[in-house]
């Protein structure tokens, strides 16, 4: 991982370079294109989001704004380079809440502090989870799997996109304040986790929004969205109320938001800059109703100061969370 992270360290300040030489002044800014990383592979919804922004904040800041992808680590190599980047403004990475609070409670020689390496920009999106079964399965609430659940051990199978991912972590605060034993079937990714629930291989995934169309096509029954109902699953209930319902109130899977940070020590004026492109972006009708007929919930608020305090707020909560659960990768 430390080979990787060096090399793609050197691409973006080569990429910097390459693109007008010395950093412009604050006032300036931007005088070259600005480069967003995206910490996964092209395709899904980061990408998705990513292109939004660039379409949509490259013409209200003056300059392109180009979209690299960079997978790696679970979106810690991209994570570290961009911490370690020029603090010019030109180099901007798009993470997941879990990357910047989750991970660097599960990874060893993380290349970077979260609380402190990068100035937010501002929240982009607040992502809807939805536990989903086979609708052959017989159960038709959420209810009903907690209820079959305990009616054994492992009667349960529930898959994850990996070891310390947002299901894990879900999946073992179900087991303890269900006092139940569920089976953990972690896959690379979110997609085969999903198809397995699909196929009948698989009891139940807390999955994303792109189990939204198999939903539709009723190869899949939604249970429970979090963190709130949504209009494209209108007769879904919150997971706070089907939790409620299954006796284990209080339960609550972890959030997933999309925020966009810039290496710390940034100018303040560059910073303002990014934010007001980014709000504005938010704001327009095209761009709310592409998010939220993807599942998506727009953030309660785009500034600066409210990412910040997420990150540091989340940051502590799964990591006390996280060693309660004693779950580890490394």
């Amino acid at each position: 991982m430390m080979k990787a992270f060096t090399m793609f360290a050197a691409r973006l300040a080569a990429a910097g370079a390459l693109l007008l030489g010395p950093a412009a002044h604050a006032a300036d800014y931007p005088a070259k294109p600005i480069t967003l990383v995206v910490p996964f592979a092209s395709g899904g919804f980061v990408h998705m989001v990513a292109l939004m922004l660039s379409e949509h904040m490259g013409p209200l800041l003056g300059q392109p704004v180009v979209v690299l992808n960079q997978p790696g680590a679970n979106g810690m190599l991209a994570a570290g380079a961009v911490a370690r980047a020029a603090p010019d403004g030109y180099t901007l990475l798009l993470p997941t809440a879990s990357i910047l609070t989750i991970n660097p409670h599960l990874y060893k020689n993380v290349q970077f502090d979260a609380r402190t390496d990068f100035a937010p920009i501002g929240q982009v999106v607040n992502t809807s989870n939805i536990f989903v079964v086979n609708p052959a399965s017989g159960i038709r609430t959420f209810k009903e799997l907690v209820d079959k659940a305990r009616s054994a051990p492992d009667a349960v199978s529930y898959g994850s996109s990996g070891t310390g991912s947002i299901q894990h972590i879900a999946g073992e605060a179900l087991q303890e304040q269900a006092k139940v034993k569920l089976l953990h079937v972690p896959y690379k990714g979110i997609g085969p986790a999903i198809t397995d629930v699909a196929s009948g291989n698989l009891t139940t995934v807390l999955a994303d929004a792109s189990s939204i169309p198999f939903i539709k096509s009723g190869r899949l029954r939604a249970i429970a969205v979090s963190p709130r109902a949504i209009d494209e699953l209108a007769d879904v209930p919150a997971l706070a109320d089907a939790a409620a319902a299954a006796g284990i109130p209080g339960y609550a899977a972890p959030a997933l938001w999309y925020g966009v940070v810039a290496p710390k020590g940034t100018p303040a004026a560059i910073v303002e800059k990014l934010n007001a492109a980014l709000a504005a972006t938010l704001k327009k009708p095209d761009v709310r109703a592409k998010l939220l007929a993807a599942g998506a919930i727009p953030p309660e608020d785009t500034g600066s100061a409210f990412l910040a305090r997420a990150i540091r707020t989340d940051y502590a909560r799964y990591g006390a969370q996280i060693k309660s659960l004693n779950i580890s990768i490394e």
